[in-house]
């Protein structure tokens, strides 16, 4: 079925394939000699066991034409996932130890995503994560260097990694210009930390999107909220099992937000790295939280409508969208 998806890292979107070839490329790695070794490399026991992995896959991308040709991969993935449309987070700053300029991957992502779009009739925009765990410096100099790109694919920021050390207010002067100059803002609340994380989003960054915001159940005011103003909230239920933000899908609270009225689209955040699909988040909604195929269709159109494609752009995947529902009155959901 078709489907938009609204909180995907391209940084952990990466193929497994690509991935092997880049580890060979730099020299190996004494325990990867196939792709099921690199496939047990991404199995966690917490957040901070997450994190560890996240940077040591990133020692293998070393040059711009390394992110393009994991970018190009990945879109073409997705597009046979039928994701029709994109809007996906990428942190240029990461790589700082294998020297790659941060402007370099900028355009080298930009030119994957324009081959991409062109090849395999997916559309993808970028948003820029700025990373919290860098610093308000650091943020502010980010917004500088990437302000030249906006418009060419990049139409936002985001603000992700560590809530608990990096609090979200920090960086409140950084968004307020972020929006003044035409960015979209979205920013990771209510994942790791509580609704505190979620209503700063909200009143200090004045975000569009909370990424997460699942924690948003412990908070009655906050919810009421959300549901007042239809804040979407970008919810990714496996990553949320899989980091350990809960125990198991029947301690999750995506039914009780969603039978509360709040504006939920479904992600997959890092699917290589969590071995998913987004196919795979809509199969747990009907096939574990019980959620009826209207109301999967409905996600479906959330996630269009919460995004900040023009509204043209929204008419015509909605069209393509309600033609397939029209046309299958029991679709498979895991494809």
């Amino acid at each position: 079925m078709p489907k938009a998806e609204l909180h995907l890292h391209l940084d952990g979107a990466f193929t497994l394939d690509c991935l092997f070839d880049l580890v060979h490329k730099y020299g190996g790695d004494p325990e990867i000699n196939s792709i099921a070794d690199l496939r047990n490399r991404f199995v966690f026991s917490d957040f901070p066991h997450f994190v560890e992995t996240w940077f040591w896959k990133n020692r293998f991308f070393r040059e711009p034409i390394d992110f393009e040709v994991s970018v190009y991969r990945t879109l073409k993935e997705l597009s046979f996932q039928n994701i029709v449309y994109l809007e996906a987070f990428f942190s240029p700053w990461d790589y700082k130890e294998s020297g790659v300029i941060p402007t370099d991957i900028v355009r080298a992502t930009q030119h994957a995503v324009k081959r991409a779009e062109k090849d395999f009739n997916i559309q993808c925009r970028l948003i820029v994560d700025i990373t919290r765990d860098h610093g308000h410096k650091n943020a502010i100099d980010r917004l500088n260097e990437i302000t030249p790109f906006l418009g060419e694919q990049i139409i936002g920021i985001g603000l992700g990694g560590s809530e608990q050390h990096y609090p979200t207010h920090m960086f409140k002067d950084v968004f307020v210009e972020a929006k003044r100059r035409g960015f979209h803002c979205v920013a990771h609340a209510g994942e790791i930390m509580g609704p505190e994380s979620i209503w700063s989003a909200i009143k200090d960054l004045k975000v569009e999107r909370i990424g997460h915001g699942v924690r948003a159940i412990e908070d009655l005011e906050l919810m009421e909220y959300l549901r007042n103003e239809q804040i979407p909230l970008e919810v990714c239920v496996i990553s949320n099992i899989k980091t350990g933000v809960y125990h198991g899908f029947a301690d999750h609270p995506f039914t009780e937000l969603f039978s509360k009225g709040l504006l939920l689209t479904v992600n997959s955040d890092d699917p290589t790295m969590f071995g998913i699909a987004l196919a795979d988040e809509y199969s747990i909604l009907y096939n574990k939280l019980n959620l009826s195929m209207s109301e999967i269709k409905n996600i479906q159109i959330n996630a269009i409508e919460s995004s900040f494609a023009p509204k043209a752009e929204k008419e015509k995947i909605k069209e393509i969208m309600n033609r397939f529902w029209n046309d299958n009155a029991m679709p498979i959901v895991n494809n």
